[in-house]
């Protein structure tokens, strides 16, 4: 299986969540929302999370083979 991504980036007065094969794109009203939402995206796909900032190097946060369980 490989490893799929799911990118947080600021998008004009929003920030947006994408996976990297782009069936899922979904804006957010902050940062913190967005980092949130790609978490559980991340965990949940055992992908790979990768936060864009405004002239920032991208983070990634590898969230396969994860064992934490998902909060419902």
């Amino acid at each position: 299986m490989s490893t799929s991504t799911v990118h947080i980036f600021p998008d004009e007065d929003r920030w947006a969540v994408e996976t990297d094969d782009g069936r899922q794109r979904v804006t957010y009203p902050s940062r913190g929302a967005a980092i949130a939402a790609g978490v559980q995206i991340a965990m949940a796909e055992d992908a790979v999370l990768m936060i864009h900032g405004v002239n920032e190097e991208p983070s990634a946060i590898d969230f396969s083979e994860c064992d934490v369980p998902l909060i419902n």
